[in-house]
């Protein structure tokens, strides 16, 4: 892999972070959206689509909740599509990848979470002075320093550890490989349960298993068809707590 498209996707997972810091985080992080994005410029749309709908199955609980520092998703899934596209082991290979990066390179967001602390302090005395540059400054440097903390460790791992990832994982024998696909196909039931165990409430619990039902049962209807029901009913519910607001008022 050549030392610019290394750069590009090493620019796309820091810029798909920052996203977060910037624009409100429109979850351009996540595995389903960078795979594909990854896989098109590798030249195979396919596989990163398929890598990226897997990983964002088994990481679909990890989301950063205040201050905490979830498994990093983001590094994860370029290293993983790459991997998986590079060696041409597919969703086996990506997984041999992603898993173990995803709960090493959170390391490198929490350093810069603790080294940013500095920069609130600065913050801090710059607006006793009413200096809402300095503020500015101060701001762009944290996110800077995000940037930092998952372009580095993508650039690094992309241009030193593509080639290795690919030569192990040829020489891993074949038995291996079944056991490592048996667990892949494992996992995503894993990150809906994470998922479940952050979301589920008495009171909706019963809409889950209604969905779960409709799946089932009713193979007309697919995931797809529950999800487009589902979000109809989360805006009609919505627009109704809303109007019901304004008649309160």
């Amino acid at each position: 892999m050549s030392i610019t498209t290394t750069f590009i996707i090493s620019l796309i997972t820091g810029l798909a972070y920052l996203q977060r810091r910037v624009l409100g985080d429109c979850q351009l992080e996540r595995p389903l959206v960078l795979g594909p994005i990854i896989g098109l410029i590798l030249g195979d749309f396919g596989t990163g689509l398929f890598v990226g709908a897997s990983l964002e199955l088994v990481f679909m609980g990890a989301q950063a909740i205040g201050g905490s520092v979830p498994s990093n998703v983001a590094i994860a899934s370029a290293l993983g599509t790459t991997a998986a596209i590079l060696s041409g082991t597919g969703l086996e290979g990506a997984m041999v990848v992603a898993l173990p990066v995803a709960v090493v390179a959170s390391t490198f967001e929490t350093f810069a979470k603790a080294a940013c602390a500095f920069f609130m302090h600065a913050a801090d005395t710059y607006a006793n002075k009413g200096d809402w540059k300095g503020i500015s400054m101060m701001m762009w440097l944290g996110n800077g320093l995000h940037f930092l903390a998952y372009f580095i460790p993508t650039f690094l791992g992309l241009y030193f550890g593509a080639e290795y990832v690919t030569n192990i994982m040829n020489s891993i024998p074949a038995n291996i490989m079944a056991g490592i696909s048996a667990v892949g196909a494992l996992l995503p039931a894993l990150g809906f349960g994470l998922l479940l165990n952050n979301l589920s409430t008495k009171e909706y619990m019963g809409y889950f298993f209604i969905g779960f039902a409709m799946v089932a049962y009713i193979p007309a209807f697919g995931v797809m068809g529950v999800a487009f029901i589902g979000i109809a009913y989360c805006a009609v519910y919505v627009f109704n707590k809303l109007n019901k607001a304004e008649g309160d008022l």
